[in-house]
């Protein structure tokens, strides 16, 4: 698909609502108070997400009216409802604070939802065989990976610029995958966050004068999941594995995390400060240099997904070589920031 000039008006509109919408939310003053896990000392604006859903529902309503859908309609559109369900759940959850086990149920069944009414994964691919998946195993195992992600992106709110520095990054890369595969429905997913996100970013960059929220971080995640199936469907074989090489720098973040809070027997759905970058936050990083490496590291994941995309055993190679590089990783951060004092403690840590 060529950057004509329905794709650019709708890219170009979808920033500037994003940015207006952004603007509106500052002023109706939903704010974020400290507390004692904030990383903040100052009450800022919260649940500036509406801007970026704003964003992509104007830019893919856009490239609707110019017939950008046609046979994947009924997927698209199934994602556009999931995710602002998921992302409406956020805002819920900036008003009024659901409990996590709700939360947590009702993600649950949107992820469902979203396998069974997207494209769920069914399959495994190495360079010289097929692994097929039975339906039962393929909607539970997407619907995991939608679960999972949504949420991943929730856990990492937690730093200025964070999520929505890293999100550019990661549609920039399933947007250039998409366009490599010749996957044009999964492109203009990936382009109308990127364009959303860039709308909003300036608000958010340290120090940020409002916050994604539940609202929007749950919103990217599950858009980004939800994209990463119209990637996969009928894409080059070793796509899956690309998706979750992409997304390595919040996924090992996360699960290794809960892994090492099971071990130490602690509750896993309590709120916490024991994530890495909120460690590096304690430690003294400023927001900008944790939103900056995050960045980073999605960067060389995306472009190790690109480089090795021809070959579904290379990509799994890859993907298995920088899941070992984050398990020492993760382990050095952790025994490294124990070390200090400050990192080792509970004050100051994010928790949005």
């Amino acid at each position: 698909m060529s950057l004509n000039y329905p794709l650019l008006s709708g890219l170009f509109l979808g920033t500037l609502v994003s940015f207006l919408v952004t603007s509106l939310v500052m002023r109706w003053r939903v704010l974020d108070h400290p507390n004692d896990r904030s990383a903040h000392d100052q009450s800022i604006p919260k649940a500036g997400g509406l801007g970026i859903m704003s964003g992509v529902v104007v830019a893919l309503a856009t490239l609707a009216s110019n017939g950008g859908f046609a046979a994947d309609g009924k997927a698209v559109i199934a994602l556009i409802v999931l995710a602002l369900l998921t992302g409406g759940l956020g805002l819920y959850d900036d008003l009024r604070d659901l409990s996590a086990k709700l939360k947590f149920v009702i993600l649950a069944g949107l992820a469902l939802l979203a396998a069974g009414l997207i494209y769920p994964v069914n399959g495994f691919a190495l360079d010289q065989a097929q692994v097929s998946l039975p339906y039962i195993m393929a909607i539970l195992g997407t619907a995991l990976w939608v679960f999972v992600l949504g949420n991943g992106a929730n856990f990492m709110d937690g730093a200025d610029g964070l999520i929505a520095g890293s999100s550019v990054v990661a549609a920039l890369f399933l947007a250039i995958l998409s366009a490599a595969a010749g996957q044009g429905i999964a492109l203009q997913l990936s382009l109308a966050l990127l364009a959303a996100i860039l709308g909003f970013l300036p608000l958010n960059l340290p120090p940020a004068r409002i916050f994604l929220g539940d609202t929007g971080a749950l919103f990217i995640g599950f858009w980004l999941a939800g994209t990463a199936l119209f990637y996969i469907h009928e894409g080059p074989p070793g796509a899956v594995y690309a998706v979750v090489l992409l997304f390595m720098p919040w996924l090992s973040d996360v699960l290794l995390t809960m892994a090492w809070r099971a071990m130490r027997r602690e509750n896993l759905l309590q709120a916490h400060n024991d994530h890495i970058f909120q460690l590096a936050l304690r430690a003294g990083f400023s927001h900008g240099q944790i939103a900056l490496f995050m960045a980073l590291q999605m960067l060389i994941c995306g472009g190790l997904a690109w480089v090795f995309r021809t070959s579904a055993t290379s990509e799994l190679l890859a993907l298995a070589g920088m899941a070992v590089l984050a398990i020492i990783g993760h382990w050095w951060a952790r025994v490294a920031f124990a070390s200090n004092p400050e990192s080792a403690g509970n004050a100051q840590a994010p928790e949005r």
